[in-house]
């Protein structure tokens, strides 16, 4: 996963995005370079939208707090579950859904899809 710092144009005229590494697990963490900003290539980890409903995909499942930096467990929602979701709130560089029943949950795209 990498953070967008800056933008820069090639020698082409082309933008790109700077990005820098901010996965923890990889060799490569910290490490500074440049990305294409075509969008056929460059996509968001987080949903940036609320949807009226989201379904769980992980296989393991996710779960639901109380707080939106995801403290304070309540609840486990199985894989395949549908869950309907009230609005969309930003924590740092990533967003929450928040649900009806007032629990929060990640926008990460590879543990929910929109419905």
């Amino acid at each position: 996963m990498f953070k967008v710092t800056g933008y820069v144009r090639d020698s082409n005229g082309r933008l790109r995005y700077r990005v820098r590494d901010i996965n923890k697990h990889t060799k490569s963490y910290g490490a500074v370079g440049y990305l294409t900003t075509n969008v056929k290539y460059v996509q968001n980890a987080y949903y940036q939208s609320k949807y009226l409903r989201i379904k769980v995909i992980n296989s393991k499942g996710l779960n639901e707090y109380r707080n939106k930096n995801l403290s304070g467990k309540v609840k486990h929602d199985k894989k395949g579950s549908t869950l309907r979701v009230k609005k969309l709130v930003g924590h740092n560089l990533s967003t929450r859904f928040v649900l009806q029943n007032g629990h929060f949950v990640s926008a990460n795209k590879k543990l929910v899809v929109k419905e």
